[in-house]
């Protein structure tokens, strides 16, 4: 029904979390803290690890703690779409993000866990990892006859019921499926989960009904953020959207951790009351709880078109209000920062040159790769002793972007240079050597990466050169 269906929100977090492979959100929450690191520590850490998931994690989870989270949605995302394989993205939000280690799934593992229950055939922690480790397999069998075992100890546990559940859903048997959880609702009609089941079974025609039963279960369970978002959601129903409103912020105050709520608060906000800068904010909450949150449509797509218009809006209020160019560009939205720098493009001026060359130690990677093509265009040999000093500066991303005006602009001239940064430690240095030759160093250019390939030690970087090889050419 249209409610807040318990059955697939488990599915879409707990389930997916403790019982799926394709998880990477499956250890134990850590709880060891250690001293935050300086953003100029994580920049050098970006720069020097760049090719490693957990600089950009880390750098990401800077700015959402400094309450930034727009520029550590696009840090995350550029990691995402241009760095990362999507395993090891999910891997490393989980421990960055959530303090999870990956679950063990191996032989080892399983070995460790059959000793242990076979010593306390009761330990309710063994046998429930080993229902993991099979439903990891696709061990239907024997995943079912630990989660049974749960079951027969944890009668009341629902995590143990719905996981037997799911086993029936990716069996294909649906029948079996629909009648464990029946017997659940049943048998614990008053307990938190059976009021989400029995909340999930009410026909979406009956709004009476189903507020009555939501009603009662906000009375036992006050603090259950899921029953008000039930609620709010037949108040949208009956087209009271002031209560659903107060409803649904209530909810969402209630679950912070849930990227389900978040997400669907974010729509209402999004589609029915046309406010886009608090849609944002709940889509954001959401985004970075689970990158994968899902609301119709995914949240890590709403939120760049979202932002798109919200800041062009911000960008053209200040331009009115007579804020200069040199002052946005210090905005903290990068969409803002983005359309400043569209302007100087177009409405070149020789002063905007030193607010470029700034731009390139930027946080986020599309203002960065902006101000590197403006200033491509726009200089010309004039530039050379800003451009040596740029290839020495201290912010090795800075060092990278000049990488690519050097060799567009001074061609075999800056080969020397080149060589000599694909021996550097840093990874992002070596990446974006790679790149320029690559896109502005002609046919000499790409004989140099494909000569730095034997003795390049990072794998992800060989492939990447590996992959531009065409047949015929050099390797």
């Amino acid at each position: 029904m249209f409610l807040f269906n318990y059955f697939q929100t488990y599915q879409a977090t707990v389930l997916v979390c403790s019982l799926l492979v394709a998880s990477a959100m499956c250890g134990e929450e850590s709880t060891v803290q250690s001293p935050s690191p300086s953003v100029s520590q994580l920049r050098l850490e970006y720069g020097m690890r760049f090719l490693e998931p957990a600089a950009h994690m880390e750098l990401a989870k800077y700015f959402r703690d400094k309450g930034n989270r727009l520029q550590a949605f696009y840090i995350l995302e550029t990691a995402r779409r241009y760095r990362l394989e999507e395993d090891e993205f999910n891997k490393a939000f989980a421990l960055a993000f959530r303090g999870l280690e990956p679950q063990d799934y191996s032989q080892a593992a399983e070995v460790v866990l059959l000793n242990e229950h076979a010593r306390d055939p009761n330990s309710i922690e063994a046998i429930v990892k080993l229902g993991d480790i099979y439903i990891s397999r696709q061990d239907w069998a024997k995943a079912k006859e630990y989660i049974t075992k749960a079951i027969r100890l944890q009668p009341e546990n629902f995590e143990n019921t719905a996981a037997l559940a799911e086993v029936f859903r990716r069996e294909g048997k649906r029948e079996e499926r629909d009648r464990l959880l029946r017997e659940y609702t049943h048998k614990y009609p008053e307990t938190l989960d059976g009021y989400r089941l029995r909340i999930a079974e009410v026909p979406e025609k009956d709004l009476d009904k189903a507020a009555l039963l939501i009603s009662e279960a906000i009375t036992k369970f006050p603090q259950e953020g899921g029953f008000v978002f039930n609620l709010g959601a037949i108040r949208q129903r009956e087209g009271k959207l002031r209560e659903a409103e107060e409803h649904f912020v209530r909810a969402a105050k209630m679950s912070p951790n849930s990227a389900h709520i978040q997400a669907w608060v974010g729509r209402f906000f999004h589609k029915v009351k046309k406010d886009d800068r608090r849609a944002l904010d709940y889509y954001l909450n959401a985004y970075l709880l689970d990158p994968h949150a899902y609301e119709t449509e995914f949240v890590e797509s709403r939120i760049p078109k979202i932002n798109e218009v919200v800041a062009k809006a911000d960008y053209e209020q200040q331009r009115k209000s007579g804020v200069p160019l040199t002052k946005i560009v210090e905005d903290p939205n990068p969409g803002v920062v983005y359309s400043a720098l569209g302007e100087m493009s177009a409405k070149w001026d020789p002063t905007y040159l030193k607010i470029s060359i700034d731009l390139l130690g930027h946080d986020d990677g599309g203002v960065r790769w902006y101000a590197t093509q403006m200033i491509m265009k726009k200089v010309d040999r004039s530039f050379d002793e800003t451009l040596k000093a740029l290839l020495n500066d201290r912010d090795l991303r800075k060092r990278g972007l000049a990488a690519y005006i050097a060799v567009h602009l001074w061609k075999q001239e800056s080969f020397g240079m080149m060589r000599e940064m694909l021996k550097e430690e840093s990874q992002l240095l070596r990446f974006d050597a790679v790149s320029a030759l690559m896109m502005e160093g002609g046919a000499e250019g790409r004989a140099i990466v494909f000569e730095h390939l034997s003795r390049e030690s990072n794998p992800r970087l060989r492939k990447m050169i590996a992959s531009e090889i065409k047949p015929g050419e050099p390797r």
